[in-house]
């Protein structure tokens, strides 16, 4: 029960169905998900350990906020490891997995699913493209630095500014055949459209509040 509490609280945290800040409550989870408390702890204190929950004194636990100094380093960080995942990726992969990792990139640009069943398998491609570098520890750390981002995204899209990605092919393509330094240029200008799209939200939202305010 503590496996499936994790499952459908973690899921409801990164699709923002409770959104940042959201209080955790343990009678409430426990009446939704038609469970005891305990694996409710269980569960949360799980995902206090990753990051995606947090106690804050005199406020309770806590869906974590969004830091969007937190989210740009994020997005540096992507910048130093993505690109050499995919070289590795590229080096170690056979042509079956290669194959799988094309029909993964064009399921995560389908129109034929909702858009935070797309963010979510956004994130999985580069994890998948990161788990075939054959290094564990690299595709781990992709995938917690990309549900962060999976969670923003779908936190801009209950603002109605959804965000399509548009590039995932043309990665799949210069990892089969392109050189070293294709691969690396190819996989940072996807991260860099993404980090503009980010700072664009960011300016939005800042411009509604002072409109608001005004």
């Amino acid at each position: 029960m503590a496996d499936r509490a994790y499952e459908m609280l973690k899921r409801d945290i990164l699709r923002c169905r409770f959104r940042p800040g959201t209080a955790i409550l343990d009678t409430y989870l426990a009446a939704e998900y038609g469970m005891s408390r305990t694996p409710i702890r269980e569960a949360t204190n799980l995902l206090r350990r990753e990051g995606l929950v947090v106690v804050i004194p005199k406020r309770g636990t806590l869906v974590k906020p969004i830091d969007f100094g937190e989210l740009q380093d994020t997005y540096r960080m992507r910048e130093l490891l993505e690109p050499e995942a995919a070289v590795l990726a590229s080096r170690r992969a056979n042509a079956e997995e290669l194959a799988a990792l094309e029909e993964l990139s064009d399921a995560s640009v389908s129109t034929d699913v909702d858009a935070a069943t797309r963010n979510e398998r956004n994130r999985l491609l580069h994890v998948r493209i990161a788990e075939l570098s054959r290094i564990p520890l690299l595709a781990q750390t992709i995938n917690s630095l990309h549900e962060e981002i999976e969670r923003f995204l779908n936190f801009r899209g209950t603002q109605g500014r959804a965000y399509t990605a548009t590039n995932h092919g043309r990665i799949v393509d210069v990892i089969r055949t392109g050189t070293e330094d294709e691969i690396r240029h190819v996989v940072s200008a996807g991260i860099e459209r993404a980090r503009t799209h980010m700072l664009e939200g960011l300016m939005a939202s800042d411009s509604g509040r002072a409109d608001q305010a005004s």
